[in-house]
């Protein structure tokens, strides 16, 4: 059976009739070390036989018959569980479009308003993973708690021979391309506030053309966060597509024997994470020879949702480690990328080549660069909704700058991560941040370059060591370490230098973060140290707070 636009349920049921014993998950085992394996016939067993549970307990929320594809449903979960994951496309599978939120966000008047605007009138909850939705009671949202694994379980075993699986929708549903399937957001890293993002049909099958790989191997990846997040959702469809398996990690961030056990069991042969995860994986196998040589093993790791640092990729030629990139965006999705990289840098190559341009970075912001903002034209397919799009040109700009060499592309940054300085000059605060990484990564745990509108760039930084806070030895080792920062032979201009009471050491915790991705939000980080900033320069402090 074809469909006209392919989306993970397509994917799953092609799975289920063409390899029904390949592995879909490998799941941590009940009270015991070990793994258990979720074949793909069980898996879509749970889906439809929850689907069908969800038709009859939550239509009467809405109203009935076809208009149930424009029934939204919000889902407020850890996205983490295999639970978490029937939930999510069961619903999907009964025709419902869901709200996903996930429980990091600890907002609560936010997360009542994603659900408002999205127009849902029912919230599916996992209540013991969240604090406060009796609130969302309270404001007229009708809370359903989730389900338990045992429950589904024997939800299915009732359902067995008696489950009636005509009436749930075709799967797609008369080929709509701007149904939507999916309501999530982006991480709020540039903005400071997430926005909200549909998938549409078409929308996700743009992305699954994209997903061009070696379709006679099996490999395994391990989860690479929560199935809230577009990165892990579309991640979920590549595998589906090809029949793969995704191991369901109880946790993202482990030690090095914890992640050769894991790869060793599972039979890992991908790891895609976010650069601050590759980084740390990186770190510890220079420590540990075993984990290297079990990170050798791997077709590659693949970083996701930003850059790598110079370090972290000369941590991988040290220990012989493969790597990978994918680039793209919560937006339009995987948009490039490039493999296995052990020596030099390696140029980014479009995945395909749908309705894009580059347009210069200069004539949007009058800067003298050489760099290019990525658009995607509204003719693309994976163009994201009308109103994520610009307002007059009716493009989508992604803010991604990138530097053309020949056929291919260097990434060099966001149009956010310059910032204009009192004296007009642009001050780039993602090349400065990469130096400080590459300087100072032993000593700090997260740090972010700000300074808009001042007369020079401030360094905000968490030690590593918290008790390094009120330290002058730190300080001062600190300081030597940034001394290149100030060399003309590193930062070619005055006004990119960070000079020594402009840098702030603050208490572990104190920086903004997005959810997922784990980077400081600089525009909100600009907003909340405001106040401390406006002394600094105005010489009141010293370049230490607490």
């Amino acid at each position: 059976m074809s469909y006209r636009y392919i989306n993970h349920l397509t994917a799953i049921d092609k799975a289920t009739r063409t390899k029904p014993e390949n592995i879909a998950f490998k799941v941590p085992a009940d009270g015991k070390s070990g793994w258990r394996d979720i074949t793909y016939e069980e898996f879509w067993d749970n889906v439809t036989q929850l689907a069908v549970y969800w038709l009859k307990r939550l239509d009467s929320f809405f109203l009935t018959g076809r208009e149930r594809k424009a029934k939204v449903v919000g889902l407020w979960m850890t996205g983490e569980t295999y639970t978490d994951v029937l939930h999510m496309f069961s619903l999907q599978r009964a025709g419902y479009c869901s709200r996903l939120t996930w429980t990091y966000i600890k907002d609560l008047d936010l997360v009542r308003s994603q659900f408002e605007e999205a127009g849902a009138k029912v919230v599916v909850c996992d209540t013991n993973c969240v604090q406060g939705w009796e609130q969302l009671d309270k404001a007229g949202i009708k809370v359903v708690p989730f389900l338990t694994y045992k429950e589904i379980l024997e939800l299915a075993g009732r359902f067995s021979s008696t489950v009636d699986l005509s009436v749930l929708p075709h799967l797609d549903w008369n080929g709509n391309g701007d149904d939507i399937l999916f309501i999530t957001q982006s991480s709020g890293s540039s903005s400071g506030r997430p926005k909200v993002i549909p998938f549409t049909r078409g929308w996700m099958d743009a992305n699954a053309q994209k997903c061009q790989i070696d379709e006679q191997r099996t490999p395994v990846v391990l989860r690479n966060g929560s199935f809230c997040n577009a990165a892990q959702i579309l991640r979920a469809l590549r595998t589906f597509l090809y029949a793969d398996c995704i191991v369901l990690t109880p946790k993202l961030g482990w030690e090095a024997n914890e992640l050769t056990n894991m790869i060793v069991q599972c039979n890992v042969t991908n790891i895609v994470l976010y650069p601050t995860l590759v980084d740390d994986i990186l770190e510890k196998a220079k420590t540990s020879p075993l984990l290297a040589e079990t990170l050798r093993t791997l077709r590659n790791i693949t970083f996701v949702g930003g850059p790598l640092g110079a370090r972290a990729l000369e941590n991988a030629k040290d220990t012989g480690v493969r790597i990978a990139c994918e680039f793209g965006s919560t937006e339009v999705g995987l948009t490039m990328g490039f493999e296995h990289v052990l020596r030099g840098p390696r140029l980014l190559k479009l995945y395909r080549k749908f309705d894009y341009e580059f347009i210069s970075f200069q004539d949007r912001n009058g800067a003298n660069t050489k760099l290019y903002e990525l658009v995607v034209l509204p003719t693309s397919p994976d163009c994201p909704v009308p109103t994520l799009r610009d307002p007059i040109d009716g493009k989508y700009h992604t803010k991604d700058l990138f530097e053309i060499v020949g056929d291919g592309y260097i990434f060099r940054g966001r149009t956010n991560d310059s910032f204009i300085l009192a004296n007009a000059a642009l001050c780039d605060a993602r090349y400065i941040e990469d130096r400080v990484a590459y300087l100072c990564h032993d000593l700090l745990s997260s740090f972010v370059v700000i300074g808009q509108g001042r007369p020079c760039p401030a360094l905000l930084a968490e030690p590593r060591d918290e008790s390094n806070i009120t330290s002058i030895t730190f300080r001062r080792t600190l300081l030597t370490r940034l001394e290149p920062l100030n060399s003309p032979k590193v930062m070619g201009y005055q006004h990119d230098r960070i000079k020594p009471e402009y840098v702030i050491t603050l208490p572990k915790g104190s920086l903004p973060l997005s959810p997922g991705k784990g980077a400081v939000v600089r525009s909100k980080a600009e907003l909340m140290f405001k106040e401390t900033l406006d002394e600094v320069y105005a010489g009141g402090l010293t370049g230490r707070t607490t």
